[in-house]
Formats: structure tokens, sequence, C-alpha cells
């Protein structure tokens, strides 16, 4: 969260919409869970806020692990991060695939090396002789690659130089 103080994160934006929220509605006391109602209030007054963006982004980049943050709890945080390192490591398997090589793909990274072979010109039926996979799991993983790519572009509208 932002403190109340700060003044606009992005030039030309306004506050905050949590600026004058009660900070525990976002972070609860030490040790207590966020609750289910307390989540859904805090990402009611996220889904306007002009700075929802930036304020993801700062807590990815930091793996903040407490509170919401840009309208995503902590897990759902863990889970973005995973799915970026996924895209990170398909892409890696994606080219020892270009190459001619059989690496062994598991099905969490299908998505990622399905979108970095698309992005590397290949077309569904390459894709999928070269992965055993269906034309159906082939468009199946693109499209769950799509999500992961959105926000990772998020990322680095706010980090272009990199944030890990």
């Amino acid at each position: 969260m932002i403190e109340a103080d700060a003044p606009a994160v992005l030039p030309g934006l306004s506050a905050p919409a949590c600026r004058n929220a009660d900070p525990a509605l976002f972070f609860p006391a030490y040790g207590v869970p966020l609750s289910q109602v307390q989540i859904t209030a805090a990402k009611e007054l996220c889904t306007g806020c002009p700075v929802r963006e930036e304020c993801l982004a700062i807590a990815v980049r930091s793996d903040e692990s407490d509170g919401i943050w840009g309208g995503t709890t902590p897990l759902e945080r863990r889970r973005m991060r995973l799915q970026l390192a996924r895209m990170r490591q398909g892409a890696e398997l994606a080219r020892a695939v270009v190459s001619g090589e059989e690496p062994q793909v598991l099905q969490a990274l299908r998505p990622a090396v399905v979108h970095s072979l698309f992005r590397m010109g290949w077309n569904a039926e390459r894709i999928g002789c070269a992965l055993a996979m269906t034309s159906s799991q082939v468009d199946q993983a693109r499209a769950m690659a799509a999500r992961s790519q959105a926000f990772l572009a998020l990322m680095e509208r706010h980090y272009p130089k990199g944030w890990t």
C-alpha cells in the first residue's frame, strides 16, 4: 500500500485509491491472516485505482509477501512470479527444441514453450509435432501463456531494464 501522505506515484495520475483507507483493510495485524471479507473489500477499492498496475509491479518486484497490493493477495502474487519464471524457462526450452534437441517439457512448462515457439515463427502444426501435442492442446497452451505474457508486459512497462 502507498503511504497516505505520499505524492501521486506516477506524474499526471491522481492519488491511489487506498490513500484515505484504513491500512488494516490491506494489512491485518501481525500474525492475523487476511479474511475473505477483507480481501473482497480491498480488491474492490483497488479495482478503479489509477496506480493499480504500478502498485502490483512494486509488490511483485519486491516479492511482497504480506497484504493486498494492486488488487492481489500474497498467494496470487506468488503464482504470478511462478508463471513468469516458467515463461523464462519455456523460452530456454524452446531454443533447445529449435536447435534440434528433444528436451523433456513438463506439463507446467508447455504453455511457455508453445508461446516461445510461436514467437520464433513456428506454426501450430510444427509445434504439435515437436512436442507431441494435439492442435487443441497447442491452442490451450497458447491461451494459457497469453495471461502470463500480459503480466510480463505490465512488469516491463514499469521496470523496462529488468525487474527480477
